[in-house]
């Protein structure tokens, strides 16, 4: 399948056309994608996230309630589901 990760990266097709004229699903060719960068160690441990202009927030609170006085100021979600809330 690494193979196909080369054929890929040379071919100047997206991700999703390439798999699909491989007869594989985007999400599987991603895998492999993924798995080739690991081994290759072209995979950052961390990425670096940092913000145009910096948002203007506003928090109101209606209820004197401790869980519902701190808002997420910053929230990330993600395709899988899984939800990163940013306090501050």
């Amino acid at each position: 399948m690494f193979v196909k990760v080369d054929e890929w990266k040379r071919s100047g097709q997206s991700q999703r056309e390439f798999a699909l004229s491989i007869g594989l699903s985007k999400s599987s060719f991603d895998y492999w994608v993924r798995k080739k960068r690991k081994l290759d160690g072209n995979s950052p441990a961390f990425v670096e996230l940092s913000p145009f202009v910096k948002p203007k927030v506003s928090v109101e609170v209606t209820s004197k309630h401790p869980e519902f006085e701190t808002q997420a100021q910053i929230v990330f979600t993600f395709p899988s589901g899984m939800c990163i809330k940013v306090y501050g």
